[in-house]
């Protein structure tokens, strides 16, 4: 009773920081006029055809997992006007990720510093340029790793070298299939998970607990798919789903498929590296947590081998394209009690047991990490900023006079003028991904040729013949921070009044 007590009174605790350091950094927030990165806007555009009855990959193509587009839909019941739907969603998501850093921490042996520091560990991952604008995939899979680092660690320190419970491993095994159908390079981290697990009881000649431990973790993999099939099936998009999700990202998304070995190691490194670099507040003390993890004679060998492996697998598959996307990284804030674990040591042995230095300091901290949230995030500049000075709401402003419009999103991403009109798609193609699928632009051009839609945006790069069913009625500059200058909007010539 006392530990479900002190546990609710952590959660709550967790909240409060999610939702402050989030109010901040991530621009689903309340604070900002719209979140205007193309990714979450393509989840979140997903999310409200899927609720108009539209079938992810089959009519809809976006290349992410199910499980994205379903969280989406999920947040758009709340509101498809706004991103207030996803921005509660991440305060679950990061508050669920600083549930798991509190229970290693306290694992390990640290008491009230935990307190202290969870609000730093959220300031300087959500801060950092991996966090991006938030609402990423890397974001939505943070707690699935931190648990899973947690229960497996808890396993080794607490009841090996007996198998690891049932319930653990199926918990386990949901939490691999949460990731699979969110964004599948992020497995690489449970490879050596259950591998580990599998290799530890042959190793001691236990062949029967070697196999079910992989048993009890694929029932956890399947009960997380089972909901995928029937859903597929049901609606005869199952080919769809494979097709898009596995064939498409394995095969067309990586620019990286003729390089020879060598040159993909390079190009690997170089992403990793380039990573480090950009997002050096909390990269640089999660090598230095590692390493002192390495090093120290707290933690058995078995624990700095599960540690490595799981550190470097996760990196094989997150940076195994070459593509130096700012947001890959950001996953490895899962290990963020690593990089904490000895400041809350040290920090335990300053405060001792009294309460008050400790109380002072965990308040001060929480003001600190705000105040660097406000100062360091590369997002705060548009905080506050009136809705009515974005080319997105100046664009639904027009959109809006047309009754039950349809919009195309013309050879570029999602960048959040469905959002801003309140327009679910009503085409396959709503948008240009990343993905050279040539029956992308096929598509796109017809829907022109064809006057599909009501309204088109642009940025610019349009045929000539656009002007045969659409006229230009709306020009806006693009904010310094995307790398096109301008955005244009075309409306269908015979919803104009006659000149």
């Amino acid at each position: 009773m006392i530990r479900l007590k002190r546990d609710y009174k952590i959660y709550l605790y967790c909240l409060l920081v999610a939702a402050a350091c989030l109010s901040i950094c991530s621009k689903s927030s309340p604070l900002y006029p719209i979140n205007d990165w193309t990714d979450a806007n393509a989840y979140f555009t997903c999310g409200k055809g899927m609720l108009k009855g539209m079938v992810i990959y089959r009519d809809l193509y976006e290349h992410k997992g199910p499980m994205v587009y379903a969280l989406h839909a999920l947040c758009a019941l709340i509101t498809t006007q706004s991103f207030l739907g996803v921005f509660v969603m991440e305060i679950i998501v990061v508050s669920l990720f600083l549930m798991a850093v509190y229970k290693l921490l306290t694992l390990y042996g640290a008491k009230r510093s935990v307190w202290v520091l969870l609000p730093v560990a959220a300031a300087l991952t959500l801060s950092s340029l991996s966090f991006y604008s938030g609402d990423s995939t890397e974001e939505l899979c943070l707690p699935m790793l931190a648990w899973a680092l947690y229960y497996l660690l808890r396993w080794q320190r607490l009841r090996a070298p007996e198998r690891m419970p049932a319930k653990t491993l199926i918990a386990g095994g949901l939490l691999a299939g949460f990731v699979l159908w969110i964004k599948f390079t992020i497995l690489g981290f449970f490879i050596p998970w259950i591998a580990g697990l599998f290799i530890y009881h042959l190793l001691r000649g236990q062949a029967r607990q070697a196999f079910a431990c992989v048993g009890w973790f694929l029932a956890g993999i399947g009960l997380a798919t089972l909901p995928w099939i029937v859903y597929f099936g049901v609606n005869s998009a199952i080919l769809d789903w494979l097709r898009v999700y596995i064939y498409d990202n394995l095969f067309l998304y990586s620019n990286t498929e003729t390089l020879t070995l060598a040159h993909r190691i390079k190009a690997m490194l170089l992403a990793a590296w380039d990573w480090v670099v950009k997002n050096p507040g909390y990269s640089v003390p999660l090598a230095a947590g590692a390493i002192w993890f390495s090093v120290s004679k707290r933690y058995t060998t078995a624990e700095k081998l599960w540690l490595w492996n799981l550190i470097l697998c996760l990196g094989v598959g997150v940076f195994i394209g070459g593509k130096p996307y700012e947001y890959y990284g950001f996953i490895f804030s899962a290990f963020a009690a690593v990089a904490a674990l000895p400041l809350c040591l040290l920090l335990d042995r300053m405060m001792g047991e009294r309460k008050l230095p400790a109380l002072l300091l965990s308040g001060g901290l929480f003001a600190a990490s705000l105040l660097y949230c406000f100062t360091v995030s590369m997002n705060a500049k548009y905080l506050l900023e009136p809705r009515e000075d974005t080319m997105q709401y100046r664009f639904a402003a027009i959109i809006n006079e047309v009754p039950n419009a349809t919009l195309l999103n013309y050879y570029f991403m999602d960048a959040g003028f469905y959002t801003a009109a309140n327009v679910a798609p009503s085409v396959k193609y709503f948008h240009y991904t990343n993905v050279p699928l040539a029956e992308m632009m096929d598509e796109q051009n017809r829907y022109l040729a064809e006057g599909v839609t009501d309204f088109v945006v642009t940025r610019g790069y349009q045929p000539d013949w656009i002007t045969d069913r659409y006229t230009l009625v709306a020009t806006e500059p693009t904010v310094e921070d995307i790398w096109y200058d301008a955005v244009y909007l075309y409306e269908r010539s015979d919803l104009l009044p006659p000149a």
